[in-house]
Parts: C-alpha cells; sequence; structure tokens
C-alpha cells in the first residue's frame, strides 16, 4: 500500500487572507507533486467527521434498498444525468481499454452501482430555462433525512474544493478565485458509489470495480470508507495501491485541468478493484468548469 503526499488547505478557507507565506509555501509544494503525480491527499477541507459521517450512513441506507426501489429513480428517466445506476450497467466512457479490459466485442461492465446527483436546478433557474446541458433537478429516493445528508455534504464538500482550487490557482501564479470566479456556473457533480465485495461476485476476465480511467474535469475531491481498492497508475506505467487516513481526502487532477496547464499537471489513470469479503461505499465529487466556458490554455 502507498500513502500519498498530503497537504493542509487550512490556509485556503474561505475568508483566509491570501496570500500568506503559509499559502504561498503549500502551494508551491503542491505545484510541485503535481508534476509527478495528479494524486494528493489534503487534510483542512472543512468535512466534518458529523457531516461525512451522517452522509456514509445515507449512502449505505439508499444502496440497501431492493432493486425495485433503487430503479424508481433510474437515470434513465432523467434528461440532466441524475439518478440511479444499476450494477454492472456502467461501463465509462473514457475507460483506458487493454485486453485485459476486454469481454467479447465490449469492455465488461464496472461492478458496482451509483447514484448520480447534481447542484438542484429547478425550473427558475437561468441554466434549466437555457437549456444547458446537465442542469436540472435531481431525483431523491423516499428516505427520511437523505436528501438532508447529501446536501449537507455537497455543501462542505465543495468549500473543500474551493479552498484546493485556490492552492492551485497560487500555485500557478494566478489570483487565488481565479478557478472560482470564472464566468458562469461550475459544475459540482456529486456521486454515491457501492462496490459489492468481491468473493460475492463472479467477474468476467478484466472486470473491476471501476475499469481504468481518467477523470474528465478538473478536480476530483474522493472520500471512501476506508476499506481500500483505490489503485493509481504512476507515469512508469506501475499500478499502486493507495490508502487513504482517516479524516482525508484524496484530490486528483482531471484531463481538463492537465489541458488548462498545457500538461504542467498531470491526469493520472486510475482504477478500483473490490475489496474481498467487505463493502466498499465511496463518493467523488467532480468539479468541472462552466458548462459554457471558453478553455484556453494558461501557459
Amino acid at each position: 500500500m502507498t500513502t500519498l503526499q498530503s497537504f493542509d488547505l487550512t490556509p485556503f478557507a474561505t475568508g483566509t487572507p491570501l496570500p500568506s507565506s503559509k499559502a504561498a509555501a503549500t502551494a508551491a509544494a503542491i505545484d510541485e507533486t503535481l508534476q509527478a503525480t495528479g494524486f494528493l491527499l489534503v487534510s483542512g477541507h472543512g468535512v466534518s467527521n458529523k457531516v461525512r459521517t451522517a452522509y456514509f450512513e445515507a449512502m449505505r441506507e439508499f444502496f440497501a434498498l431492493s432493486e425495485e426501489q433503487k430503479n424508481e429513480i433510474a437515470i434513465g428517466q432523467s434528461d440532466f444525468h441524475r439518478g440511479y445506476v444499476g450494477f454492472a450497467t456502467e461501463t465509462l466512457a473514457g475507460a483506458l481499454a487493454g485486453e485485459d479490459d476486454i469481454v467479447g466485442d465490449t469492455l465488461a461492465g464496472d461492478m458496482k452501482e451509483t447514484l448520480d446527483t447534481g447542484i438542484e436546478c429547478g425550473p427558475d433557474h437561468p441554466a434549466f430555462v437555457a437549456g444547458t446541458p446537465l442542469h436540472g433537478p435531481n431525483q431523491w429516493p423516499d428516505l427520511p433525512g437523505f436528501r438532508d445528508a447529501v446536501e449537507a455534504y455537497r455543501a462542505a464538500s465543495i468549500e473543500a474544493s474551493h479552498r484546493m482550487q485556490r492552492a492551485l490557482a497560487l500555485a500557478l501564479g494566478l489570483e487565488a478565485e481565479f478557478f472560482i470566479t470564472q464566468p458562469g456556473d461550475t459544475m459540482y457533480h456529486l456521486r454515491l458509489i457501492h462496490y459489492p465485495p468481491m468473493d460475492r461476485l463472479t467477474p468476467e476476465p478484466g472486470q473491476l470495480g471501476c475499469g481504468a480511467h481518467t477523470d474528465y474535469g478538473t478536480l476530483t475531491l474522493l472520500a471512501d470508507d476506508g476499506v481500500g481498492g483505490l489503485q493509481v497508475r504512476e507515469r512508469s506505467g506501475k499500478w499502486i495501491d493507495v490508502t487513504v487516513p482517516d479524516d482525508q481526502l484524496v484530490m486528483n487532477l482531471g484531463d481538463l485541468m492537465a489541458i488548462w496547464t498545457n500538461d504542467r499537471w498531470v491526469s493520472n489513470p486510475h482504477r478500483v478493484v473490490n475489496p474481498p469479503g467487505v463493502d466498499r461505499y465511496s463518493s467523488p465529487l467532480f468539479v468541472t468548469p462552466p458548462f459554457n466556458l471558453r478553455i484556453e490554455t494558461l501557459a
């Protein structure tokens, strides 16, 4: 197991004066790390243990529902990519297919089930009125307290993403709010994921919990339950197992940030192998710039 380098995001909290000497030193160290690998750990992210615990309890409660109940909010019923995705029915569109990933003529479906949510956009929201893709209402299960737990965690993880975006901006010599204040609505896609134990499954050759892929947006903040399973591919091509200490989040860059920085920073392939004997729960917050924003290399 490998423990990624960890950084304290406290100096970048909302309302903290920037730049500061501590923030500058942290940003410089983050820059150096991201030139070698697009993954790191963060503490001081602002997600409390209480909010995180309630969120994971809600996640477990949802995925314990029957397939019929979960499919009442199936993603196919949404025009905005919001809702439940059944077990082994998804193969990541950006998967890095190798020979071991192929089952017949297609990629093996990922051995997971998910619930996809985004920022709530009701019928009066300007992006909804304009018909902007991916902007609309969520689908919610009929579980008391579930939505409140998800929304509380989303708000906290968005603050964590703001702290990270300020660190990234300073690392590039930009104003601290550069990424946060781009014109339009930043897209925050929160996904709930359940991976069943591998020893309860009969996988096809090459079928994983989540196939090898890179993320599409600028950055991802991942919380997991600590049981393991995340693997990251280094530039050498070697796959390494990643451990996530309690109270920390994994941050990784997406393809768009690699493009934005003219490949100064790395968007690493990664995958998930379902651990044996235990269910795995995790939740990435995918951060993507406003839908209509024009992205041009910064240097």
